[in-house]
């Protein structure tokens, strides 16, 4: 015999409404994940879209020492002259040549590191001269060996964005420098055999043969280099934000679903907690949540032996840079934690999903690729949690420009916003359910004094 209490079906006419209901609500999210789809990620897909025409923002210095040092340099004004023509082309990066005279490259590296310029082409005052000293055999030669990638200097500093440097930079450049370095070679290696007489060449050693075939080439220099086996710090710089703020978003779930009872209660007793004492419940066990899986978080680069001294450069050891290393991780989940904390203060539950879709894709925006590559709408990005993380961590672990000041600075204003927007949606739902009570208390009144 079938059991009634299971014969309804779902085109049932006594759930006509209900049915209708969830098909409405249904609706209403297709169109908002619809609309999320297209605005969020066309934010992100924009921040990368026709990336190379953004090139000549990638400020490029070149210092030609080689005609400082030599009058009748072959390689500096080669390559500058080349350097130059580039400019017009559609795409070209933005190369600046920038007057040497009192300059050193210690100078040309602390431009690089600070970040004024992405990188320098350092033409290096010896070039021509070194050349000139080995054909003659008075010199020029390393260790009695012909060094010609001493002539050229490609100068960068990886860790500040080695999506950036590493992957378009150092190719762009090496292409860049290659054309003019082949062309002073021949123009050198001409110069010499135009004089040469047969006696000449048939005494060349080996070391004034390999100068004679090779007069000049081209180095890398990376003043700020990821070692071999410190990779796993692209982690922290990347997904490993995302999973930061899905982390807080569960945070938030949790604590939310574990405050129920305790309202469920003071609703039935028809009391209120203080306000004030709402707000202590919403903020300390968060951050003391968020403080302890900030130091897991934190631990995780250690196990996998990430520098925490800058490999050298910062002005900290690796047991000071750890502390640092956890307390910006704590900030960082504080500020990326309590706006989810206020946002589902505001939005409650129900809307509460689409804010973590904002929130993490307007942050990946200025965290994968730097606004210089980007238009001038992306420079938002300057203000993001996960901009500052990502810069303060990559001088924690490999010594790029320090900016911790403003690096916690930042994260700690978002800290203190959210905090106050907390206490003030509370408040404002407060007040919204005292405003229900007083107009269901003057419906009662009315409804007594009707029946009487």
């Amino acid at each position: 015999m079938a059991d009634d209490r299971f014969s309804m079906g779902l085109f049932d006419a006594r759930i006509k409404d209900q049915r209708h209901q969830v098909f409405k609500v249904l609706g209403m999210y297709f169109v908002l994940m619809t609309v999320a789809i297209w605005g969020l990620l066309s934010l992100f897909w924009g921040s990368t879209y026709q990336l190379e025409s953004y090139f000549p923002s990638v400020k490029v210095y070149v210092y030609d020492f080689d005609s400082v040092a030599t009058p009748n340099a072959v390689l500096g004004p080669a390559v500058v002259r080349y350097l130059q023509s580039t400019l017009s082309s559609p795409v070209h990066l933005g190369i600046i040549v920038r007057d040497p005279a009192g300059k050193t490259f210690d100078d040309v590296a602390s431009e690089i590191v600070g970040e004024k310029a992405w990188g320098a082409v350092v033409i290096n005052a010896n070039a021509t001269s070194n050349f000139e000293a080995a054909m003659a055999g008075t010199g020029g030669l390393l260790d009695g060996q012909w060094a010609p990638k001493g002539a050229i200097s490609l100068v960068v500093a990886g860790a500040r964005w080695y999506q950036v440097v590493l992957e378009y930079l150092l190719p762009y450049l090496g292409m860049y420098v290659e054309t003019p370095v082949l062309e002073a070679s021949h123009q050198a290696s001409a110069s010499f055999l135009s004089t040469a007489t047969p006696a000449t060449l048939g005494e060349l050693t080996s070391a004034q043969q390999a100068a004679l075939g090779t007069p000049f080439a081209y180095q890398e220099v990376d003043l700020r280099p990821i070692l071999p086996g410190q990779w796993a710090g692209a982690a922290p710089l990347e997904a490993g934000l995302i999973y930061y703020i899905i982390f807080a978003f569960h945070i938030a779930l949790f604590f939310f679903f574990s405050r129920l009872p305790l309202q469920g209660m003071t609703k039935k007793h028809g009391i209120k907690i203080r306000w004030i004492h709402v707000c202590l419940l919403r903020i300390v066990p968060v951050l003391f949540a968020y403080f302890i899986l900030s130091l897991a978080y934190t631990l995780i680069n250690k196990a996998f032996l990430l520098p925490t001294d800058g490999n050298g450069y910062a002005s900290f050891g690796p047991q000071a840079g750890f502390m640092v290393l956890w307390m910006l991780d704590w900030i960082a989940l504080a500020s990326l934690g309590l706006a989810m904390e206020a946002m589902l203060t505001l939005l409650t539950l129900k809307f509460f999903p689409l804010f973590l879709i904002t929130w993490i894709l307007s942050n990946i925006t200025s965290s994968f690729f730097p606004a210089t590559l980007a238009p001038k709408i992306f420079r938002y990005g300057y203000m993001m949690p996960f901009w500052h993380c990502t810069t303060a961590t990559k001088h924690i672990m490999w010594g790029t420009r320090n900016r911790l000041g403003l690096n916690f600075g930042v994260l700690l204003g978002w800290c203190g916003v959210s905090l106050v927007t907390i206490c003030l949606f509370e408040l404002m739902w407060r007040r919204i359910e005292e405003r229900k009570e007083r107009q269901e208390s003057a419906k009662d009144v009315e409804g007594q004094g009707a029946h009487k």
